[in-house]
Formats: structure tokens, C-alpha cells, sequence
């Protein structure tokens, strides 16, 4: 009888075997026989699910944001919190998760190594980036909207949430085992400024 793969099962194990890769080596010196040597397959298996590593980088790009984004979700659909306290949630809630799972972390490592690398998908990451942002942006304007948050250019202080936590995350890869539980309560301080008199 024929072995039945599961596909979808299959690219994850590759993903995540790819990424230890990225991690030790860098993306430029990562080659696929050391992704198919770590998931013990010959190259012709791996031309199945991935044309070549940049394929490989872009899936796990977005099945990252895709896992966060459907994190997020549980937070955005709490419909009995205000806008101004779903930003209270959200921020500390990104930088928890920084701290508590390795998808973040692996995200902003590999966005690093992009960065580093000069490789042409950050773009990828710069536009799932941007809906962080837009999502920023939207709770601004219903808390306005409400009265409950102060009025102000929404753009720009969608943006400045963003970089505060950009800025944490990269801080974070830099200084690994920096305790986020104590800069939280300093969060909220400046969040704080955001309600309406």
C-alpha cells in the first residue's frame, strides 16, 4: 500500500527544519542540501514543495504572520472591550508572545537576518507589517470616534505604536532574556495618554 504524506504536514516540517537552517547560518549561506540533509529527504523530494529556498522563506513568512494574525484575532474579536483597552491588550500581547513563543521570535530573526542580507522579501514583511499598523490605525479612529480616545492624527499615532513596538522586538532579539514583564507596566503609562480628558 502506498504511503499516504500529508502535504500541507510535510511543507511545515520542511518550513521549520529550513529555518533552523536560517538561524545558525544566515539565509545566504543556508543551501538546500542542508535543509534536506536536516529533514532527512533527497533534493528531488524536496522540488515537490518548494522550487528553491526563497519559496521556503516567503511560506514561512506568511505562515508566521498568518499564526499571529489568528493570535490577534482572539484579541480584535473581544467586542465587549473598548478600542482604547483592546490597544491596552494588544501591545502587551505582542511583546508576551515575543517572550512565551518561538514564532515571533523566529520572525524577527529572520526579519534581521532580511535586513542584513539585503534580500528582496522584506517587502513581504514590510507589507504584513504595514496591516499591524492599519490595524493600530483602525482602533484609533473607532476610539476617537467613541470619544474615548483623544483626537489626534491617527496615521502618525498608528505609526508611533508601531515603531514602540518594533523598537521593543529588536531590542528583545538583541538582548535575549531581557525580562518584558517589567518595560509592560511603562507601556501602559504612555497608553495612558492616549484617553480622552
Amino acid at each position: 500500500m502506498p504511503k499516504i504524506v500529508d502535504y500541507e504536514a510535510k511543507k511545515r516540517m520542511i518550513m521549520e527544519k529550513a529555518v533552523d537552517s536560517f538561524l545558525q547560518k544566515g539565509f545566504h549561506n543556508t543551501h538546500l542540501v542542508d535543509i534536506t540533509s536536516a529533514c532527512g529527504i533527497g533534493r528531488t523530494t524536496i522540488y515537490q514543495y518548494f522550487r528553491n529556498k526563497d519559496e521556503i522563506l516567503q511560506y514561512t513568512i506568511a505562515h508566521l504572520f498568518e499564526s499571529l494574525r489568528d493570535d490577534f484575532r482572539i484579541i480584535l474579536a473581544d467586542e465587549a472591550e473598548s478600542p482604547l483597552q483592546t490597544i491596552r491588550k494588544l501591545i502587551p500581547a505582542i511583546l508576551k508572545e515575543y517572550d512565551n513563543n518561538r514564532k515571533l521570535v523566529v520572525l524577527v530573526d529572520l526579519w534581521l537576518i532580511m535586513i542584513r542580507e539585503e534580500h528582496p522579501s522584506i517587502e513581504l514583511v514590510h507589507d504584513h507589517m504595514a496591516q499591524i499598523r492599519h490595524t493600530f490605525q483602525e482602533l484609533l479612529d473607532q476610539g476617537i470616534e467613541k470619544g474615548e480616545i483623544r483626537d489626534m492624527p491617527t496615521p502618525s499615532m498608528a505609526f508611533t505604536l508601531y515603531v514602540l513596538v518594533e523598537s521593543f522586538l529588536i531590542h528583545l532579539a538583541l538582548h535575549q532574556g531581557e525580562d518584558v514583564q517589567k518595560h509592560i507596566g511603562s507601556v501602559q503609562l504612555l497608553l495612558d495618554s492616549l484617553q480622552a480628558p
